[in-house]
């Protein structure tokens, strides 16, 4: 895992254990884990990330992984993108799960760079052909854990 993929691990785990308050304070965290980040990339990574500010502290609004629905079958496309089966009126919270959990803001190295859901599909773009195995890796974990 590259240092860009361990970002959102670790920046939860700031937030986890600090009482954060300030973005200031949270860089210096940061920092000292060996991010420097400009205020305005923390901003939007925040956003991305789905870490808003509660009461006056920093928290993550990540779905809880009991609430993501189960992934039925995952296909593969010849051009490396990946179709996601689940249950009907389910595939919206399955793209916002994976889209929290795995891409990564702009400038990252995420391998999944997005979604798209319908009723019961969702469409997984991924990076680009080196990263078509990484991708599939979350995937069929995500499949096996239960979502």
């Amino acid at each position: 895992m590259t240092k860009d993929e361990d970002f959102p691990r670790v920046l939860r785990e700031i937030i986890g254990k600090e009482e954060v308050r300030e973005q200031s304070q949270l860089q210096h965290l940061l920092e000292a884990r060996g991010y420097a980040l400009p205020q305005a990339t923390l901003s939007r990574r925040l956003k991305k990330l789905g870490i808003v500010k509660i009461a006056g502290v920093y928290q993550s609004l990540e779905v809880p992984r009991a609430s993501v629905p189960h992934i039925l079958s995952i296909q593969e496309s010849a051009f490396g993108f990946f179709v996601l089966h689940t249950m009907p009126g389910s595939a919206n919270a399955l793209a916002y799960a994976i889209d929290q959990q795995y891409v990564e803001v702009a400038g990252g190295s995420a391998a999944i760079l997005g979604t798209i859901a319908g009723d019961d599909t969702v469409l997984v773009l991924i990076k680009g052909p080196a990263d078509v195995d990484h991708a599939r890796a979350l995937l069929e974990a995500m499949k096996v854990s239960g979502s």
